[in-house]
């Protein structure tokens, strides 16, 4: 199986795996190859302090965490490039476009489709014919099983529901390269411009630069972060210099100088966890 993927190909894939061997959506990943299994934890990663597999343990644990687990779905791998769509029709607006070997969270199955679960807990569609199962199972804790099944098509609050909203938007800019002072995606923006592109769309208008943003909205604790949340840094000055938009489990989306364009970043790094100033609810 692969275990290592570019930051820079998909913004919205759910499960891949990094060097470290976690996941983009739960942070931890733990495989078994002894019993075909890949399992997952749903917990929120801790900001600041990225989780590592635990070094030794007891078989007695190892034993009764494993039959706490249930199975939720299978992994599997993109044999070529494709395409993930919002539904079943290869006319659909697309999530993205995923390189060949990328690893994939299958929930469901559907005719020629499978349904592979995306970071901001919505299903996306990509072709069978275009996956290549590994074998391996998608598993969770039992105590979580319920909380994905939930992610997957529950009703969520009006507020849970702009926020997804605005997270789906913003990956939507996928490609998009950064231009300083650039307010047009056809031609580049910088990080401000971004946020406030698409938080336009939603009727909400935001000033021009980030340092006035922060300004705008009600506070939000770090620890109570959600999908759509406005983050404010201070990366190079001592002033609000960059900003991005909070998209779940740890991760944000922003225009970034650094990354060439649209990207997306985890919190849990020591860079954003220590610039990070602010962050706000529109």
């Amino acid at each position: 199986m692969p275990t290592a993927w570019e930051e820079s190909d998909v913004l919205v894939r759910l499960v891949t795996t990094t060097a470290t061997a976690a996941l983009i959506l739960v942070f931890s990943v733990c495989c078994f190859a002894a019993t075909d299994t890949l399992t997952i934890s749903l917990e929120t990663p801790e900001l600041g302090s990225p989780s590592s597999p635990p070094a030794g343990g007891s078989a007695r644990s190892e034993v009764k965490r494993r039959t706490n687990e249930v199975r939720v779905g299978k992994v599997g791998v993109t044999a070529a490039k494709a395409t993930i769509y919002q539904s079943r029709s290869a006319r659909s607006p697309k999530y993205c476009d995923v390189n060949p070997e990328t690893l994939l969270a299958i929930i469901k199955e559907e005719g020629p489709w499978y349904g592979v679960l995306m970071t901001n807990g919505a299903t996306g569609w990509i072709s069978k014919h275009l996956v290549r199962l590994t074998g391996y199972e998608l598993v969770a804790d039992r105590s979580h099983a319920g909380r994905l099944a939930t992610s997957r098509g529950g009703s969520g609050s009006r507020a849970q529901m702009f926020g997804e909203s605005i997270v789906r938007t913003a990956l939507e800019y996928s490609g998009v390269r950064y231009v300083f002072g650039g307010t047009d995606p056809a031609t580049g923006m910088d990080c401000s411009a971004f946020v406030r592109m698409v938080f336009g769309q939603f009727g909400v208008n935001l000033p021009r630069t980030a340092r006035e943003q922060a300004e705008v909205g009600t506070d939000v604790p770090f620890d109570q972060l959600q999908p759509g949340d406005r983050l404010y840094f201070q990366c190079k000055n001592g002033y609000v210099d960059h900003c991005g938009i909070y998209a779940g489990n740890g991760y944000f989306v922003h225009c970034s100088a650094s990354r060439g364009g649209v990207a997306v970043d985890s919190l849990a790094s020591d860079f954003y966890w220590k610039t990070l100033v602010a962050a706000k609810r529109s």
